[in-house]
């Protein structure tokens, strides 16, 4: 299977396990939800655990289990978005990724920002304020959303994401997909039971969640890994430059489908900002 269908595998299961992660968010607490879908992911990863290597350096583990910390945090930030924000305003601004890992790599790993990155970067600007823009006459361009703590929960997470970017950099360089995905899903599990038992009410939201909404989570669990496995099975095969473009694409999936599904205003202004981001990803990327 090529490297491509991997990439466009990744893309529509990101779409589909975002529209059914709003879905449970409705109603669910987002610490539950995550913390359930965590242990969840872990479980469905245990049958991988025959392809498995255990014989990892001790520097390895560390840097897994620092990403795991990082992509823990992240999620939960963007659960809270999901559960109060559209999906039609979260699914293009996290297309502001590929800038974020950008900025990142040049100020840790001292790489070049080309012309055509910085030309990426604007567009993805651009299209924020048309994601935003109550219309194209006089009025404020930024509504309540922009005022929103959620709105920088999405920033925050971007951030903590771009640096398991580059994590992921150096780490599937020596370690393969089918190793990668179980460990890391057993210490998100295990980030997120300690964070529920710190801020929230501990193994009884656990139950809560499972009771309430666990055929969802479930499901978006199955999606999650599936997800992962192909995403990562894909930049194994090639370079992440060529697979990222392809990926991002889910945030067209999810803004176009999701937002009809919920009913969501202003759509297809929406549809035209999240082309325009994802137009700035792809430069950004291909730079």
């Amino acid at each position: 299977m090529e490297w491509y269908l991997f990439a466009t595998l990744a893309a529509l299961l990101t779409a589909a396990f975002t529209i059914i992660e709003k879905k449970t968010l409705l109603k669910e607490h987002a610490m539950e939800f995550s913390a359930v879908l965590a242990i969840f992911n872990f479980l469905i990863a245990l049958v991988l655990l025959p392809y498995i290597n255990f014989n990892l350096p001790i520097k390895t583990l560390g840097l897994m289990y620092l990403a795991s910390i990082f992509g823990s945090i992240a999620f939960l930030f963007v659960a809270k978005a999901v559960r109060h924000m559209d999906v039609s305003i979260v699914s293009p601004l996290m297309t502001f990724s590929p800038a974020i890992v950008v900025v990142l790599a040049f100020f840790i790993l001292g790489e070049k920002v080309t012309s055509l990155q910085l030309f990426g970067i604007i567009l993805l600007i651009i299209g924020s304020y048309v994601l935003e823009a109550e219309n194209h006459g006089t009025k404020k361009i930024f509504t309540k959303t922009f005022k929103s703590n959620y709105f920088y929960y999405i920033f925050l997470a971007l951030i903590l994401y771009g640096f398991c970017s580059i994590f992921d950099k150096f780490i599937l360089r020596t370690v393969s997909p089918l190793t990668y995905i179980p460990i890391i899903q057993f210490f998100i599990a295990i980030n997120f039971i300690i964070l529920i038992c710190i801020f929230h009410n501990g193994f009884e939201g656990i139950k809560h969640g499972v009771k309430s909404a666990g055929k969802w989570i479930f499901l978006v669990a199955i999606l999650v890994t599936s997800y992962r496995l192909a995403y990562t099975q894909a930049v194994s095969m090639t370079y992440v430059s060529l697979v990222i473009p392809i990926k991002r694409m889910s945030a067209f999936f999810a803004t176009a489908v999701g937002g009809r599904v919920f009913h969501e205003k202003n759509l297809t202004q929406r549809i035209l900002a999240c082309v325009i981001m994802l137009i700035g990803a792809f430069l950004v990327i291909l730079g």
